[in-house]
């Protein structure tokens, strides 16, 4: 091994270690030093309260672990030229302070972030399921074989012997801020509002089991194109356009059209649940449910949601006490 040899080994090891994620939100403390990386989701001015100094510069950022507000106080110019000069999805290097204002904890950067190109490892800024993939993929895969009724089987069959749709889907996140916004969330959510269907049936054994199923499965189809994932999740063109709703009601409205003699009233429950599984229209269902699996599922998907959120709201709050404040849903949770 020559001398050159030993010196681009040194620095390829020089720049591993300079670029290994070491500080995570849900770790940070109040006055520790924070020097680390995390990708940018908002640019902001903020005005100061002294107006005649102009705007600082507020950034939200993130890692896999949550969400943090950082700001610079700089003036004038500066914030201007670094607010253009930063930008959603990139990765930078901040150096600051972790203080805490108002019970929030928040990074007082000490000075401009540094924008990192080519960052080795995006893992650090998306999380992933903490279960096996390829075993809830398997699990799925059981439950459809389990369906009874012939054409309900069929329709989900055209989805889960796609490889390359279930690909997608697998790893989908479920949501871009709230409940099961992580790789695999998507299909961890399906998994656990297919035992609670089932619990719900024990209770209610008049309900369609196959129909509850089959709403779990497909309810939010649509989010596999409602979502691009890279350093952060992130909504698609797609998903601004039309949602998660509309794209999973066209995913499989069309699938039914190619299975001769599918039901025209089994078409219109799944089709209808899909549509009204948000409950109401001011959450975003452009009709509310009107038969009981309807309704069955839309109370199965919101409390599997609720739970979800409440479980990472804790999981992401590091302070002392006992209780944490969720800014999104705003309410207080006990963490004890």
């Amino acid at each position: 091994m020559t001398m050159h040899d030993v010196q681009c080994i040194f620095k390829l090891f020089h720049l591993i270690l300079n670029t290994l994620k070491k500080q995570f939100v849900n770790e940070l403390k109040k006055d520790e030093p924070v020097n680390d990386f995390f990708v940018i989701s908002n640019v902001s001015q903020r005005p100061y309260k002294n107006t005649s100094k102009g705007n600082y510069l507020q950034l939200s950022v993130q890692d896999k672990t949550g969400t943090i507000s950082a700001k610079l106080w700089s003036e004038g110019g500066e914030t201007s030229r670094l607010s253009q000069h930063l930008s959603d999805a990139q990765v930078v290097k901040l150096s600051g302070k972790a203080e805490e204002y108002q019970g929030r904890l928040s990074i007082v950067l000490t000075e401009p972030p540094e924008k990192i190109e080519n960052y080795e490892s995006p893992e650090d800024f998306i999380s992933k399921t903490d279960k096996d993939i390829s075993k809830m993929l398997q699990d799925l895969k059981d439950e459809i074989s389990k369906i009874s009724d012939p054409h309900i089987k069929q329709l989900l069959e055209l989805f889960s012997n796609d490889d390359e749709f279930m690909k997608k889907y697998s790893t989908s996140p479920a949501a871009k801020v709230m409940h099961h916004n992580f790789i695999g969330g998507l299909l961890e959510h399906v998994l656990n509002l297919i035992s609670a269907s089932k619990t719900i049936h024990s209770s209610h054994p008049e309900l369609n089991l196959d129909l509850l199923i089959a709403a779990s499965i497909l309810h939010d189809i649509g989010k596999i194109d409602e979502y691009d994932v890279g350093l952060k999740i992130d909504i698609s063109d797609d998903g601004r356009f039309y949602g998660h709703i509309s794209i999973g009601y066209r995913l499989i409205a069309s699938k039914i059209e190619k299975i001769s003699d599918f039901p025209k009233e089994l078409e219109r429950k799944i089709l209808h649940i899909i549509l009204s599984h948000h409950g109401e229209k001011q959450y975003g269902s452009p009709v509310e449910p009107i038969f009981p699996e309807a309704v069955a599922f839309h109370n199965i998907d919101k409390t599997d949601a609720s739970i979800q959120n409440a479980k990472q709201s804790i999981q992401s709050d590091n302070q002392e006490g006992d209780w944490t404040y969720d800014t999104l849903q705003k309410r207080f949770y006990y963490k004890k």
